[in-house]
């Protein structure tokens, strides 16, 4: 079995926040890839012959515009302004990024991430935490930080981006 092992030290993925370099290993779970691919899956077909894209990683998302301020990759990202969308990422600030949470990654998604995400005008983060199966919404503003709004896997969260777009999370959490 030892040849079908993967060697995960060959994946060098990371992210610029603020100057510092924080390293995106290892790769995610299985269960956290699911509760990607079936958010993606709701925003897309709400997305349908829409401008907004939605994207998911690996997705470079450089927040300031530049190639030295901070780049990021988050689980997934939406794109409103068609300019913002280039070959290698986005370029420039998106509407709404999503987290999953990972054992690795847990503390700086709720801490450095939406931080800087908050300053660069993202206008929407959502944490989601599958261990406990709940969803922090926020809605960002540069001079405020309001409490989340936290939703339940058995409750129905609503994008306030797109306030006709709602997702059944237990849809989301089934993996």
């Amino acid at each position: 079995m030892e040849a079908n092992r993967i060697d995960e030290s060959k994946f060098e993925r990371w992210e610029r926040i603020d100057g510092a370099i924080y390293d995106m290993s290892p790769p995610p779970t299985s269960d956290h890839q699911s509760i990607v691919s079936n958010l993606i899956r709701e925003i897309s077909v709400y997305l349908k012959g829409k401008t907004c894209k939605v994207f998911p990683a690996p997705f470079g998302v450089w927040l300031d515009a530049d190639d030295n301020g901070n780049y990021v990759e988050p689980d997934i990202t939406v794109v409103c302004d068609p300019t913002k969308i280039h070959r290698q990422g986005c370029v420039g600030v998106p509407d709404m990024i999503i987290e999953v949470l990972s054992p690795s990654t847990a503390v700086k998604d709720k801490t450095v991430k939406l931080r800087a995400y908050r300053v660069a005008g993202v206008r929407e983060y959502w944490i989601v935490d599958s261990s406990n199966q709940i969803v922090e919404v926020y809605m960002l503003s540069e001079n405020v930080l309001e409490p989340p709004i936290v939703y339940g896997n058995d409750e129905t969260a609503t994008v306030g981006i797109f306030p006709d777009l709602t997702i059944d999370l237990k849809d989301v959490f089934s993996f």
